[in-house]
This record gives C-alpha cells, sequence and structure tokens, in this order.
C-alpha cells in the first residue's frame, strides 16, 4: 500500500468523481518516496481532466476546486488537506532560453507525454488511485533501485528548459543521497552557466532545501565539482584548496567548511556554510585568517541580502559566524563567558551546535570543548536567574521613579542593574534589586552633596 489509510480514503474519495477512461494519478516525489518507503509530506495530482473538466466533474462533490494557474492546467482541491491538481500536458520553451515558464503549453490525454515533461525518472512515476496501480512509464524504479538520478529524455532538452534544474538535480542529491548519472552529470556540468541568469530568490530557495537535506555535504561537494558554487557562491568558492595548518586542521578551508555544514542543524547550516568564508580573501589579502570570524560576518550579510533573506534571518546567521571563533583557546574566564552568553542568549543553543560542528569538521574532534563550557554556565546562569536583558530584570522603571530616579537615570540604572546580574555581583530577586538600587540613588546623593 503506498498511502496511509486515511490518505487513501480521501483521495479515493476524489478520485471517484472522474471518468474511467481519464483516472485521477498521484505523481511525482510523494510516489517516489512512497516506493522508497519514507515518509513524505505534499500529494500532487495529475490527470487528463482539463481545469474546466475538473471544476465540472467536482461541482456536485464536497471537495472544492480554486484555481492556481489555468494557462498551465493548474488547480488546488480543497478537501481534508490542499491538493495541487496538474491536466497532462506538453511544455514548449524557447530554445536554450533558461525561462521556467514554458511558452508554450499544450494539454494531453497522454501519461507518458506529460512524464517526459517532468524534469527526472525518479519524479515521473505515476499511482493509479483507483486501480491501486503503479504507472512507470520511463522506469523511474529502476533509478530509485539503483540510486540514480537520471533525466526523463535528453538532458540537455530537460536542463536547458528551466536553467535552476541543474540545482534541482544537486538538491535533490541532498535530499536522497543518489549519485547523478553519468551522462547527466556532464551535460549539468556543461551548462552551469545558465544559473547565473536564474533570479536570487529561486536559487536561495534551492539552496534551502538542499542544506536541509540528509546528504548535503555530498551534494555540496558536488556543487563545487560541477563548478556551481562559482556561479552562486564565488566568495566561498574562493576557499577550494586553501590549506590549513595542519596541526589544527585535517582538510583545506572548502572541506572543513562542507565538513561542519553537514553536521550542523538543519535550521544554521547556513552559517555553518558561511562561518570560515572570509578564509581565502585573509589570507590573499593579509597572509593570514586572524581576523575571518569578523570579515565573514560582513561578508555574510552581503551574500544574504544579495539573495534577500528575511532581515531577522540575517542577523541570526550573521551574528553566528561573527560569534563562532569565542575563546577558540579555550583561556578566557568565567566572567568573559557570562558575557559572551547574554550578549548572544537568544541563539546560545544553536552558537554551541556551531561551536561542536566546528570542531568536529577539523577532523581531530568528537565535540568542543567551549560548547561544553558555554552550556555549563548557561545553565548556571538560568539557575542564577540572571537578567540577561533589562526586560528580565526583578524590577522596572516605575520602581526606580518611586525610588527617586528619573529621566535618563532610569535606563541607565536598569542597565547596570542588568550587568550586575550577568556578571553575577547580585541576585536578580525585587528585595536584592531593590537594595542595590537603592544604594546606588544614596551613592549618587552624597555624590552631589
Amino acid at each position: 500500500m503506498l498511502f496511509s489509510e486515511e490518505q487513501k480514503e480521501e483521495l479515493k474519495s476524489i478520485a471517484k468523481y472522474f471518468p474511467c477512461d481519464k483516472p485521477l494519478y498521484a505523481v511525482g516525489g510523494c510516489v517516489r518516496d512512497c516506493i522508497r518507503g519514507v515518509e513524505f509530506y505534499d500529494i500532487d495530482l495529475a490527470g487528463a481532466l482539463s481545469p474546466e473538466e475538473l471544476s465540472k466533474a467536482l461541482k456536485s462533490s464536497p471537495f472544492e476546486v480554486h484555481s492556481a494557474s489555468p494557462r498551465l492546467g493548474t488547480m488546488i482541491i480543497k478537501g481534508k488537506r490542499n491538493y495541487e491538481y496538474t491536466t497532462f500536458r506538453i511544455d514548449s520553451y524557447p530554445q536554450n532560453s533558461g525561462e521556467h515558464t514554458p511558452c508554450k503549453v499544450e494539454f494531453t490525454s497522454n501519461l507518458k507525454e506529460d512524464a517526459c515533461r517532468r524534469d527526472f525518472k525518479c519524479n515521473a512515476i505515476y499511482y493509479d488511485i483507483l486501480a491501486d496501480q503503479i504507472i512507470d512509464p520511463l522506469d523511474g524504479k529502476d533509478d530509485i533501485k539503483n540510486n540514480k538520478l537520471s533525466t526523463t529524455v535528453n538532458p540537455k532538452k530537460v536542463l536547458s528548459e528551466d536553467g535552476l534544474r541543474i540545482m534541482r538535480l544537486v538538491r535533490f542529491v541532498s535530499v536522497l543521497g543518489y549519485d547523478i548519472d553519468e551522462n547527466t552529470y556532464n551535460v549539468a556540468k556543461q551548462m552551469v552557466k545558465g544559473l547565473a541568469d536564474i533570479s536570487v530568490e529561486r536559487i536561495r530557495d534551492e539552496l534551502d532545501k538542499l542544506l536541509a537535506g540528509k546528504f548535503c555535504g555530498k551534494a555540496l561537494r558536488l556543487m563545487n565539482e560541477m563548478g556551481i558554487l562559482k556561479i552562486i557562491l564565488p566568495e566561498l568558492a574562493e576557499n577550494d584548496k586553501v590549506a590549513q595548518k595542519p596541526q589544527f586542521h585535517k582538510y583545506d578551508v572548502l572541506e572543513h567548511v562542507f565538513r561542519v555544514t553537514e553536521n550542523c542543524p538543519p535550521d544554521i547550516r547556513l552559517a555553518g556554510l558561511f562561518h570560515d568564508i572570509a578564509k581565502g580573501k585573509c589570507q590573499k589579502e593579509e597572509g593570514n585568517t586572524y581576523m575571518h570570524a569578523s570579515v565573514g560576518q560582513a561578508m555574510t550579510k552581503d551574500i544574504m541580502t544579495r539573495y534577500r533573506y528575511p532581515s531577522k534571518q540575517i542577523d541570526k546567521i550573521t551574528r553566528l559566524v561573527g560569534g563562532h571563533m569565542f575563546d577558540v583557546n579555550g583561556n578566557a574566564r568565567d566572567i568573559k563567558y557570562r558575557r559572551f552568553i547574554a550578549k548572544n542568549f537568544d541563539i546560545i543553543d544553536d552558537m554551541t551546535a556551531l561551536f561542536d560542528a566546528d570542531s568536529i569538521g577539523t577532523g581531530y574532534y568528537d565535540f568542543s570543548r567551549t560548547a561544553v563550557k558555554t552550556r555549563e554556565i548557561y545553565q548556571k546562569m538560568l539557575k542564577e536567574n540572571v537578567a540577561f536583558n533589562v526586560s528580565m530584570l526583578a524590577i522596572s522603571g516605575k520602581d526606580l521613579q518611586d525610588l527617586g530616579y528619573s529621566g535618563k537615570e532610569i535606563g541607565e540604572e536598569l542597565k547596570k542593574l542588568s550587568e550586575m546580574s550577568i556578571d553575577g555581583i547580585i541576585q536578580n530577586n525585587r528585595r536584592s534589586m531593590l537594595k542595590e538600587a537603592k544604594r546606588h540613588a544614596l551613592k549618587k546623593t552624597g555624590d552631589k552633596e
């Protein structure tokens, strides 16, 4: 059985409204992943019914139908979940244009013609819902069995139709762990320059999906081999074969970056990818890499701005890049750790995860001693109820007003009390804070007298 009983029940309920000679199919990633025996989330549907015919067929059903792209034959069927339905079609693209949207769309009733307009064979397998039968017109199951990625038709045709398909190719390597068919690989390598014409948003989205994959390290190495990195992240590609001190690193900068990235949790892999991005630049310009964290922080901001990432994500990733060299020699005092933790308390779990990944990526360590110490001191600070910022203090500006503070004095005193809590000088409870604030007020009064 391909789908769960609940999924299958609703899919059959929809499929019963389709005529016998034009059945409803599930297609693409959901079918591929069912065959692989892994979990999937989206279910894409396809069939020979045109958008108008689909709307008519489901008019008296409990399912809603909404148009998504009538020209491409794409509709949304709403039930317990949403399904994207696409009419079988043949796409035509301007020759060697790299355009994402076909210039001509022709609807067809031929399933194989629809399969041939898709990208990779493993994504061109259909499941006849009512017949409970797999339809595999291009032998995509063989590719799944052999852990291989190959194009549905001539790779030059497929990859030229949409330049982003080269990024999709390596993204599927990351997600599936497959190898690329030799002919497909060679053609893709020849056509990577087409990525320069793709919108930054589309490349960003594919890169994010790639970095979320279980086999992202394998995909990143392929991107370097194929020349993709030089097109989309030339600053990163500059680190290829940049040597590092062998007593600290087994690998050159770029291989170290790949190892760090694949050892990061998925949501901070961008930080892993960019954490040492400035090493090649610093080595070339300064003869050393001492300032690579701060230089890399600025470079990361430029790159993520270029790719139009949300400002909140830019802030998080750049802070991680800028802070990843904290106490790299393990000599810092506890108070320095406390201040570092307070500065980064909102991302401290991500920071320590990056510390660990960075250590693992050297080839010498299984974890980071800096991460261990950071976590220990952070837990201690939590038990102390430390006020990592002013809003976490046990007293407020109103309390200080009652003590005679006014204007800028209030903000200054709150900041001072937070810093004293961070340094472990006073406890963050109302009694201790009020006592300290009174002492400061009396001292100021005495100074004035």
